[in-house]
């Protein structure tokens, strides 16, 4: 009697025992039938141990036998059943063999009855005696072993959970000499959702794979213009990010310079009810800038308008209409129908503008306002409690102001220099602004600290880049350049991030640093030289919490890779002998013994650290060959030199990057 489980990392089949098991297979052959292990994952893998699953909730305290489960779905059980039946433990059936199949026994607590489930588990390994009397055996794989190998091999976290599921997708029953128990009722089809809530990476999922090439720059423009919106917001042309337009008002552009409010009134008014329309002029000499907002009573007038008279000629210049896509720019009767742009949710952000129509100096004053306003407070009779040498330009005309609660620092620099490095700033500098009657010089409070920011200038400006102490340091001004878009800044902190004080000293947080910034490049350094540290026992740094499970995965299957394809390389040729040990003729066929401490000791090193640094090192051979406990072996190792030369190339030309 079998059972086929179709897996996400291949088929097992399994043969049952029903004569010496009747009951445990009876109820593994209904919880199949009713799809109960449809889409389970495998919670908990040990390496040459075994591998569980059987429980929906991936968690090792779920899961039931079926006749509970058909006892909880029906309403008129007389008497409460059982969570779980006796276990069948058959002393004849043991754990010796890979592949064994086991129900899993549940401990009894708070009073409740142990015994089987739904739980199972398989053996990865051969002769596991520990598990014999403790768990009842039922089957046995009998086809299926490079499954099985896949399943032994994958990385799991601490708790064993592999970092990707890995789900019975599918269980077909070959053959099933049991009569159904009484109710239950086979549902119509398999599940399609996993009946876990899992975050890791999906069984269906490559880590590894790449979009398109037209997706990633969808992405990239989504990303592009979202940091826009950003922008706006932060200097209050928006109210937030993702703020929409109001439906019903339409957006008109390039109109003849002598059209006026009322003509677009009469031309647009035959499709519905126009609330307001307002050509823009310029705000000094009362010219038309060319286009206009004109807000109808509903949207669908806004619709049968745009669809009529996108590009319609009027007089010499065409009309463009399309829907309005600037809610700073709305009417001013859109504005008085709700908190902003038309909708009541909306708010006037006034973060750096004195814009409330009703302030005193809104009605003297119907100019733009500056986009980093300064009050009376920031005058020259205000001084600065402290600046640097290097900072303090007397032909400054920008002021950035550290984050210090107490005795901030002032940088007096120059606007062309940072428009220059940053577009970031280029955008902020070439916003509308008032004159600056005062002749004062704005002052830009940021939320980076004084060493951050001095650090930060010191690269922006045509003197020689400062020195990065630490990591630690590093991090906090690529933060801000990332944040403020200094590509050239960016540039050289990738250079420092790899130089080799850094990349040798600690290359798993150099690894963690590059892929938190998506640094593709220095990731792959930093990745060839963590192959001469153990990552697991890597010290833990904050940097790791920034970076996703593929980077990680990345890393450790690139260790795996290795570690596989350098042992693999271990193999000695059939003319390498020893005068001593294979001195005699019944031992001319045998391997010299120091050859075996050799592959031993290179295993367990290259396992950990899959380079080529320590075992062909002098102080490594030496060791081999005092192990090998044959006064010849030494100088057969020396005789072998150009064969362990070309060994030791073999290793290094393996793949060494992500």
């Amino acid at each position: 009697m079998s059972v086929l489980l179709e897996t996400s990392l291949g088929d097992l089949v399994i043969d049952l025992e029903v004569d010496a098991c009747p009951k445990t297979c009876e109820n593994f052959l209904k919880l199949c039938k009713v799809y109960y292990y449809n889409l389970n994952a495998f919670f908990n893998v040990s390496k040459d141990f075994l591998a569980q699953a059987g429980d929906p909730s991936a968690t090792g305290t779920g899961g039931e036998s079926i006749w509970s489960y058909i006892a909880s779905g029906s309403s008129s059980s007389e008497s409460p059943v059982q969570r779980y039946f006796e276990p069948e433990v058959r002393p004849k059936l043991k754990h010796t063999q890979r592949g064994t199949v086991s129900m899993a026994v549940a401990p009894a607590l708070e009073g409740h009855k142990g015994g089987c489930g739904s739980q199972f588990f398989v053996t990865l390994g051969d002769n596991i005696d520990y598990l014999d009397g403790k768990h009842a055996v039922f089957g046995h794989v009998v086809e299926g072993f490079e499954t099985l190998d896949k399943l032994n091999d994958v990385f799991t976290d601490q708790d064993g959970r592999p970092f990707k599921d890995i789900r019975i997708r599918h269980v077909v029953i070959l053959d099933d000499p049991f009569p159904d128990p009484p109710g239950l009722i086979q549902p119509p089809s398999s599940p399609t959702r996993p009946p876990d809530n899992s975050t890791r990476i999906a069984e269906d999922e490559d880590p590894l794979a790449t979009l398109p090439e037209e997706e990633e720059e969808k992405i990239r423009r989504e990303k592009a213009a979202a940091a826009s919106a950003l922008t706006l917001e932060m200097v209050g042309d928006l109210p937030f990010a993702n703020v929409r337009p109001p439906e019903n008002v339409l957006f008109v552009c390039k109109l003849n310079a002598v059209t006026r409010d009322e003509d677009l009134e009469l031309i647009f008014s035959r499709f519905g009810t126009i609330m307001s329309c307002q050509v823009i002029r310029d705000k000094r000499t009362g010219d038309s800038l060319q286009y206009a907002f004109i807000e109808f009573d509903k949207r669908e007038e806004a619709e049968q308008a745009y669809f009529k008279m996108q590009n319609v000629s009027q007089s010499v210049a065409k009309i463009n209409t399309q829907w309005s896509n600037d809610v700073k720019r709305a009417p001013k009767h859109v504005k008085s129908h709700g908190g902003f742009g038309g909708r009541e949710d909306l708010e006037k952000t006034r973060r750096y503008r004195e814009e409330d129509p009703s302030s005193e100096s809104m009605r003297h004053n119907h100019q733009y306002g500056m986009v980093f306003d300064v009050g009376t407070s920031h005058g020259h009779g205000r001084k600065r409690s402290r600046s640097r040498d290097s900072f303090d330009f007397p032909d400054a005309d920008i002021v950035l102001q550290s984050c210090e609660s107490e005795d901030p620092t002032q940088f007096h620099v120059h606007q062309c220099i940072l428009s220059a490095a940053s577009p970031f700033f280029h955008d902020m500098f070439t916003l509308p602004q008032a004159p600056n009657v005062s002749r004062q010089i704005q002052v830009v409070p940021v939320s980076e600290t004084r060493d951050t920011l001095g650090t930060l200038l010191q690269f922006v400006y045509p003197t020689e880049d400062p020195h990065i102490e630490s990591l630690d340091e590093l991090v906090s001004v690529l933060c801000t350049a990332v944040k403020y878009d200094f590509m050239g800044v960016i540039a050289s902190l990738r250079k420092i991030l790899v130089s080799l004080r850094f990349v040798r000293v600690d290359p798993t947080r150099v690894f963690a640093i590059a892929s938190r910034f998506e640094l593709e490049d220095e990731a792959r350094i930093a990745s060839k030289y963590t192959l001469n540290v153990q990552v697991l026992d890597a010290p833990l740094s904050e940097d790791l919490k920034f970076i996703t499970a593929h980077s990680y995965h990345r890393l450790l299957d690139l260790h795996h890779r290795r570690v596989q394809a350098s042992i693999a390389l271990l193999k000695i040729p059939p003319d390498i002998k020893c005068m001593q040990c294979n001195g005699s003729s019944f031992a001319t066929h045998l391997i010299p013994k120091w050859w075996f401490q050799f592959e031993k000791r290179a295993r367990e090193e290259l396992s950990v650290r899959p380079t080529t640094e320590v075992i062909f090192g002098m102080e490594f051979l030496a060791q081999v060959a005092m192990a090998a406990e044959c006064p010849r072996c030494a100088g057969s190792i020396l005789d072998a030199w150009k064969f362990l030369q070309e060994l030791k190339i073999a290793i290094d030309a393996l793949p060494a990057t992500i």
